[in-house]
């Protein structure tokens, strides 16, 4: 039996509207909603975050240079007008298709032709007083033959003609003049091709007194355009003629065009500091739908790998918090000998396959292709060379290169047609670069536990590095998350205390 208070209470309750128990009842659930939420943040969850991981696949590596530069005609011809005077007519727009010899404007004609009539009124003039002078010389010269006119008197009548002829010859280069001016003021094409640029309209003054002014700019052929692409200092030496390039244009940004270096320009221009050059990239225009002026977001294809082994670029940034974990990769690399550069399969201590000399011999078998027997051909050189350049002193590259020089002598023999055009190309700067190798230490997840593994890496682009050795097609490698180093409790209370991760609170 209840207490008396306590039913009263009861009572009390019962009589409450409905929506005031409703109020009571979300205020509660919300409540408990709250308490388990701080409970999965605080106690319900562990120290250990799984790690991210991605499998070691197989795919293409592209290696690029991003640049950008405005598309052009491959030959445009600028028409402008060498004399002066008002515009009369404007036979060609924008767009029209003209042929060499097309008339594309006039200048009006009435003050050259005044000026040809005036040039013909001074040679009529000229000739008369030349047809006088003539006929005094005449005169004179029979007066000379019966002995009444002297030798001074003579001289002075042949001066006077042939001063009179020059006055001639002068007033017919006058006319000519006026004539060319004349056929001047038409304006005409001197190309077959497309206008893309009109630049003046009837009634305009032209205005050629100090350089000629252009009227017209008329493209040859729209068919086939060319890039100007602006690339910096750090990325020309990769550059080459006959390299592809793939570019995309604002106006269609889903489509892409392909293209090829056609001039790499060894002017360079310093803007801001900054040193670049001009590679010039000549491209089709299917369907004319690229136009001149619009920018062209290039990329130069240095390299492209087909059906590589592969992992992503992030695997090779993680590195585990846990200084256990740490120490174990630095053993990993102290054990191997250090980083290392590019090192021949198969070299062993003691062989050449080590040092200078054995990365040489690795790089050119790879840049020339060589088989086995001729790598080992070349190795035998190098070891020879190097031996008689010891103790020689002086400079440490030209030995270097006196050595490789003297390799490549011993080698050139034993090379195929196709060797020696590589070799050439080598030779003269022009050729492929050997890829460099490098050492580098990967976590792979196995048995649910992170394992560092040293690989040898070589080329890569934005999103993946090649894998040489040291994996497998499937592995899973970390790319990210696992235990967060412990931090200070310094942040806010339940934030996020830096870049470690959340702050944990024990006892709370």
């Amino acid at each position: 039996m209840l207490a008396p208070a306590k039913e009263k209470a009861l009572a009390l309750w019962s009589r409450r509207p409905g929506f005031l128990r409703g109020r009571a009842l979300l205020i509660g659930g919300g409540a408990a909603a709250v308490l388990l939420g701080a409970w999965l943040v605080f106690g319900g969850k562990g120290d250990a975050e799984p790690y991210r991981t991605e499998a070691v696949d197989r795919g293409a590596i592209t290696r690029v240079v991003s640049a950008t530069g405005t598309l052009q005609p491959l030959v445009s011809a600028n028409v402008g007008s060498t004399v002066s005077g008002p515009v009369q007519q404007v036979l060609a727009d924008f767009n029209s298709q003209v042929r060499a010899g097309q008339v594309l404007a006039r200048l009006d004609p009435t003050p050259f032709q005044q000026r040809i009539v005036q040039a013909q009124a001074q040679l009529a003039q000229a000739q008369a007083q030349a047809a006088v002078a003539n006929a005094d010389y005449q005169r004179y010269q029979v007066l000379e033959q019966r002995g009444f006119a002297s030798a001074q008197l003579m001289a002075q009548q042949r001066a006077a003609r042939d001063t009179a002829r020059a006055a001639v010859a002068q007033a017919q280069a006058s006319v000519a003049s006026a004539r060319t001016d004349l056929d001047r003021s038409v304006i005409r094409s001197p190309i077959d091709g497309v206008v893309v640029d009109r630049q003046v309209n009837v009634g305009q003054s032209v205005a050629a007194s100090l350089q000629a002014p252009t009227l017209f700019i008329i493209a040859q052929d729209l068919s086939r355009l060319q890039a100007n692409i602006t690339v910096d200092e750090a990325d020309i030496g990769d550059v080459r003629e006959g390299m592809d390039v793939r570019f995309t244009v604002d106006a269609f940004p889903d489509r892409q065009f392909e293209g090829r270096v056609s001039q790499v320009r060894q002017q360079g221009a310093s803007e801001s500091g900054v040193v670049s050059y001009t590679v010039v990239v000549q491209a089709d225009n299917p369907g004319r739908q690229l136009l001149p002026g619009m920018t062209a977001n290039a990329e130069i294809v240095l390299e492209e790998r087909e059906n590589v082994l592969r992992v992503p670029n992030t695997a090779l940034r993680f590195r585990p918090a846990d200084e256990q974990l740490a120490a174990r990769a630095q053993q990993l690399v102290a054990a191997s000998g250090g980083p290392r550069g590019q090192r021949g399969e198969g070299a062993r201590p003691g062989q050449a396959g080590q040092g200078q000399g054995g990365r040489g011999v690795e790089q050119l078998a790879q840049t020339l292709e060589l088989d086995p027997a001729q790598t080992e051909t070349a190795r035998r050189a190098f070891q020879a060379a190097m031996q008689s350049a010891r103790g020689g002193g002086g400079d440490r590259r030209a030995m270097m290169r006196q050595v490789r020089e003297a390799a490549l002598r011993e080698l050139e023999p034993t090379l195929t047609p196709r060797q020696r055009e590589l070799l050439a190309q080598l030779r003269q700067g022009a050729g492929p670069r050997a890829e460099v190798r490098r050492q580098a230490v990967l976590w792979v997840l196995r048995n649910g536990r992170p394992e560092p593994v040293q690989v040898e890496i070589g080329v890569a682009d934005n999103a993946y590095t090649l894998i040489h050795s040291g994996l497998n097609e499937g592995d899973q490698v970390i790319v990210g998350g696992g235990p967060q180093p412990a931090q200070s409790q310094s942040g806010p209370l339940g934030g996020r205390g830096g870049p470690g991760g959340p702050v944990r609170i024990r006892g709370a």
